[in-house]
């Protein structure tokens, strides 16, 4: 089997862009403590849109200048299709906003705080299948024979990692139920979001999408804000370095640098193939607990982080993109 530079590449991206959404879940958990599953999302979508917009300024400055072309989207597209005012590009980010960022942060930070962390990692399984089915009903995408198996080659690598128990699993246990269908709506709001940011990443660039996204995530969050949620000074004041901390993290790397990279390589690979290598997270998950928790790595779980990362390098080495 031959590798290509590029795939190489795209794999090291896709490695670098787990190893900081795993760090999401301590954060939410952290954050929640203080904050509301709303205002930790507000917060962090207000933060890393306030963090990316310098490069946004940069990246419209350099495509601005003498000699320099537009932003690098589709070339049939023309200015006013990339019109924020254009009818289609606002419910393309409303959707976007009120389906997928929203939920996928707010319904994840509510679930975690009422689930067990067994029950929330299996199922977190669930977001490559969703997204691979949601893309190939949304995008046309084909999802192959190599596709298939780099899922049950990657799921099979999490499953080890896992170590599930299933006898004391309880997915239907009344205590747990609220708290896991909460994390399973985030779940199928991260599928969507990934699946439908394809097609306005057709006339926008990474970083627009993202920017404008979450700007559009705050403003619809604000009405919750007042009647679910209501924040005043005092409530601010409260937040300990711990809880800013948290959201930090959220905004910079979970929502901020992490998402840079895979809108990136959303434009380059099909969904259904990046979305594969969402398995890696429990493996970054338990090298983090190792890090901060001082919890041991056993070797079954570094065998199953390796089989999970084949399932990534073979979709992406072994099979086309159609983009």
């Amino acid at each position: 089997m031959r590798i290509s530079q590029r795939s190489i590449v795209d794999v090291s991206l896709l490695v670098l862009v787990n190893g900081m959404w795993a760090a999401q879940y301590a954060a939410y958990k952290i954050a929640t403590e203080k904050m509301g599953p709303i205002t930790v999302s507000a917060w962090a979508f207000l933060f890393a849109a306030l963090v990316l917009l310098p490069f946004l300024v940069r990246e419209r400055r350099h495509h601005s200048g003498p000699g320099n072309s537009a932003p690098k989207t589709s070339s049939a597209i023309t200015p006013g299709e990339r019109s924020l005012l254009n009818k289609r590009n606002i419910i393309g980010f409303l959707m976007l906003g009120v389906l997928g960022l929203i939920p996928a942060s707010a319904f994840l930070a509510w679930g975690i705080d009422r689930s067990s962390a067994s029950n929330a990692s299996l199922i977190y399984l669930t977001v490559p299948i969703t997204t691979a089915v949601l893309a190939s009903f949304i995008l046309k995408e084909r999802m192959t024979a190599v596709r298939w198996a780099s899922l049950f080659v990657a799921l099979t690598g999490v499953l080890i990692l896992s170590d599930v128990d299933w006898r004391h699993l309880q997915l239907s246990n009344g205590k747990f139920l609220l708290g896991n269908m909460l994390v399973l709506v985030a779940c199928t709001a991260s599928s969507f979001y990934n699946v439908f940011c394809k097609e306005l990443l057709r006339r926008f660039t990474p970083l627009e999408v993202l920017i404008y996204g979450y700007l559009l995530a705050v403003v619809v969050s604000l009405p919750f804000l007042v009647w679910v949620e209501p924040i005043s000074l005092a409530a601010v004041k409260s937040y300990g370095p711990s809880t800013w901390f948290a959201v930090l993290v959220l905004s910079v790397f979970s929502w901020g640098l992490a998402m840079v990279v895979w809108a990136i390589l959303l434009k380059r690979l099909d969904v259904s193939q990046a979305s594969v290598s969402i398995y890696l997270l429990p493996f970054f998950g338990v090298i983090i607990s190792a890090l901060t928790l001082k919890e041991r790595i056993t070797p079954i779980m570094m065998v199953g982080g390796l089989v999970t990362l084949a399932g990534t390098i073979l979709i992406t080495s072994l099979e086309p993109s159609s983009s």
